[in-house]
């Protein structure tokens, strides 16, 4: 048996608006994660083991928010846990919350959601070892949340934010800000301020996570540092290494080289 296995599912229906993909992750071993920041929320449910962030056990159920630095998560041996990773645009509906105020920080979920559904969750996935059944119980659990009111689903995502955010996303954040709201066919002023509630950030600042995803993906592709700045819109290359540095603390090449494993691969587009 590996020490690590995964398997992700991506959900169907009314809930691919919302959510991008569900994973489940099992660790025979102890292991160090080298987080990332995402352009997304993220919901994890831990089914075993143990884990740690800065020396402090973090609660068995979590949610995270659009983070500015690179985090370091301990692994217990045997850990096993769910994770949600919302659409940028989705986590509000899912959660009935803003999505800012959970900006840089990672807090338990029942400071977000009623203890009794995440009770009932977490025990469903504790009394059943089939994935099948693990997915199909998360995706209840996460379409519950979506309150609706003759048919329309209250709290909805704006579609011009999302096309807003969709079009960060399929560019790699390499469009600017006006561009993005003309795309949105929204003033920048309106842009930012409904931008920010829903997602979590400003357009600029989702911009950067984008890129900086983006030139994870190059490299993992064998790309040099000067072909990753250049496919990444970057004026040159030392430009990409001061923002690397900024969200990780050390350039490209040092982080690759010397950093655990990261963020599991996002699976969907």
């Amino acid at each position: 048996m590996s020490e690590m296995r995964y398997f992700v599912h991506q959900p169907g229906g009314i809930l691919r608006r919302y959510v991008r993909e569900i994973l489940w992750v099992h660790s025979e071993r102890p292991r160090v994660q080298v987080l990332l920041p995402e352009t997304t929320l993220t919901l994890v449910l831990r089914q075993s083991g143990s884990a740690a962030m800065r020396n402090e056990t973090l609660p068995n159920a979590i949610i995270s928010g659009l983070q500015q630095r690179t985090r370091f998560i301990e692994h217990a041996a045997n850990s096993s846990l769910v994770i949600v990773r919302f659409t940028e645009v989705g986590a509000p509906t899912i959660l009935q919350d803003r999505a800012d105020l959970l900006y840089n920080r990672t807090a338990p979920l029942d400071s977000v959601l009623p203890p009794r559904e995440i009770d009932h969750i977490q025990n469903v996935l504790t009394s059943t070892r089939k994935l099948q059944k693990h997915f199909m119980a998360v995706e209840r659990f996460l379409g519950s949340r979506i309150r609706t009111r003759n048919g329309i689903i209250q709290q909805d995502i704006s579609p011009q934010i999302e096309a807003a955010a969709q079009m960060i996303r399929s560019t790699q954040g390499r469009s600017s800000i006006a561009a993005i709201a003309r795309h949105a066919a929204m003033s920048q002023s309106a842009l930012e301020r409904h931008f920010r509630v829903a997602v979590g950030a400003t357009p600029k600042k989702l911009s950067r996570l984008a890129r900086l995803q983006h030139v994870c993906r190059l490299w993992d592709k064998g790309k040099s540092l000067t072909e990753i700045s250049f496919e990444a819109g970057y004026c040159d290359q030392s430009h990409m290494v001061r923002d690397f540095r900024l969200f990780t603390g050390t350039s490209p090449e040092e982080f690759f080289r010397t950093a655990p494993s990261h963020n599991l691969p996002i699976f969907s587009n």
